[in-house]
């Protein structure tokens, strides 16, 4: 008999009928946002990926789904371009909802493309399957995502960067996406230079550079053809000679955005080869006893409560685990593992993040309290499954 839901615990109370989760459950009750419990691009293939092993309908589903409303055509107003895989999609959205995103909601349903890193994640979790008769059944899909990556790879000058053409949406587009970094609605979203203002755009980030050398890897796996795994050789070098381990993001100058954090994680788990990463990631500023912070509470913008500048996110950790571990840094990984773990039992249930102080764990204001990938995270690292950038080639 093949797995079922109870193989990973917390599976349950994210997965949609159609087998592939959602970002977050719905409200668990006061004081429990529940704010993203429906399809998103991200979010979703990373929850996929991370319980792959226990649970690989979960992302069978999850590719379907996706490759069923991949972009087709140009639309600023919704980030769509063909070959993109979306951002979120919320059917059944009201007219109450109208400017969610900054944006006039039609009646019916959101579906947007602001995401710089899905397509890529779309392409490194197919690859990570193993499955060839999903990768035939999707082969259309996988090659127009590939042609989506190798065009904005071109565009931005040999590095996936994000920018908004239009008003209202994200305004950043990596994982640590925001709709303004700066305002007051942002809660500590995004990213920001030391003396708090945005980069300019088009910005490079480093986890979506991170994301984008594991889809060409994907990819190479995927087509067999050497020039997608060129292409992988090319970014890993454009990487490395860019990024050290103080650089978050690169802007539209090809000026560093500064501060240590996470991004060095998925650096390493990427197998990117940015000298001295692994050993800034394990510092204690970045490291804690309870996962890694996204921001080094050395930075100027650190606030340890705030949603993308200081907070742990159990999957980002997960990712950073497994890049410390393929570095060859067992033991700062293994305080990843263990004190991530910790974290959220400290926490309860599956918390989208959470801030760590000199108290310890605490709970974060903005958090969900059941969030897929953590969900996907907790299994993943209890089991010691790192989701397979490293090796897909």
């Amino acid at each position: 008999m093949g797995p079922t839901v109870q193989d990973v615990p917390g599976l349950s109370e994210v997965l949609a009928p159609d087998g592939w989760a959602n970002a977050s459950s719905a409200s668990q009750g006061e004081g429990d946002p529940g704010r993203y419990n429906c399809l998103f691009g991200r979010d979703s293939l990373i929850t996929a990926l991370a319980v792959l092993p226990a649970r690989p309908d979960v992302a069978a589903a999850t590719l379907r789904a996706l490759a069923a409303i991949q972009g087709t055509r140009e639309d600023v107003t919704w980030d769509e371009e063909p070959g993109k895989i979306v951002h979120e999609v919320r059917p059944g959205i009201s007219v109450a909802r109208q400017g969610y995103l900054g944006l006039d909601v039609p009646d019916g349903e959101l579906r947007y493309y602001g995401s710089a890193d899905s397509t890529p994640l779309f392409l490194h979790v197919l690859a990570t399957t193993g499955d060839a008769g999903l990768a035939s059944e999707l082969e259309s899909n996988w090659r127009a995502a590939g042609d989506w990556l190798l065009g904005a790879l071109e565009r931005g000058g040999g590095l996936l960067r994000w920018h908004r053409r239009a008003s209202g949406g994200l305004v950043q587009q990596g994982w640590r996406d925001s709709t303004d970094p700066v305002g007051s609605p942002s809660q500590g979203s995004g990213i920001l230079h030391e003396d708090g203002s945005p980069p300019e755009p088009p910005v490079a980030d480093a986890d979506t550079q991170a994301a984008a050398l594991a889809g060409l890897r994907g990819l190479a796996k995927l087509s067999g053809d050497g020039a997608h795994a060129d292409a992988a050789e090319a970014l890993s070098a454009r990487i490395g000679a860019a990024w050290d381990p103080e650089t978050m993001a690169l802007d539209a100058h090809d000026r560093p955005v500064r501060g240590a954090g996470s991004q060095l994680g998925w650096l390493l788990w990427a197998g990117a080869p940015v000298a001295g990463a692994a050993e800034r990631l394990a510092e204690p500023d970045v490291l804690t006893g309870y996962g890694l912070r996204t921001l080094s509470d050395r930075h100027p913008q650190f606030d340890p409560q705030s949603y993308h500048r200081g907070s742990v996110w159990p999957f980002d950790s997960w990712l950073g685990w497994g890049g410390l571990r393929a570095a060859g840094h067992a033991d700062a990984a293994e305080r990843v593992r263990q004190g991530v773990l910790a974290g959220v039992e400290r926490i309860g249930q599956y918390p989208e993040l959470y801030a760590v102080t000199d108290a310890g764990p605490e709970v974060a204001t903005l958090s969900n309290f059941v969030q897929a990938w953590t969900v996907g995270a907790v299994w993943a690292l209890r089991n010691e499954w790192d989701g397979g950038a490293h090796v897909v080639a």
